[in-house]
């Protein structure tokens, strides 16, 4: 740099300023991706139990509903009992196979929670029928 000329040095900083704006947007682009895997795992973690609950209280609500004339039978209703039963095999597949809970519970814990929430969803449902 000692001998350079002008438009060398000029180059140079460019060069450099380009560098550092490369540097800071590979920066910011990990930093979101990593926030987005923060919030991700935390929703999963909240709300797959959440989920679990919401579906075995679906199962057999909805077709008690409808069995019961208390609840009209539609395209958005299906819908529902068709994702919560989706997202009940889900759960019940995941427990016979013995994989790992997505929430940091013992899998006996896991299981035991699984079958709880049928119980309460099951419950619940009567409880919603009977007023």
């Amino acid at each position: 740099m000692l001998a350079s000329s002008r438009a060398a040095r000029r180059r140079s900083a460019r060069e450099d300023r380009k560098k550092a704006l490369t540097r800071l947007f590979r920066f910011l682009i990990g930093l979101t991706g990593t926030l987005f895997g923060i919030v991700f795992d935390l929703v999963l973690l909240a709300g797959t139990p959440l989920a679990y609950l919401a579906a075995s209280f679906a199962i057999f609500d909805l077709p008690a509903g409808w069995m019961f004339g208390h609840k009209p039978m539609t395209g958005l209703g299906i819908g529902l009992f068709a994702a919560a039963i989706l997202v009940s095999v889900f759960g019940i597949f995941r427990a016979m196979q013995g994989s790992p809970p997505v929430v940091p519970v013992r899998p006996k814990f896991a299981k035991a929670m699984l079958a709880l929430g049928w119980v309460t969803g099951f419950l619940l449902a009567i409880a919603d029928l009977s007023a």
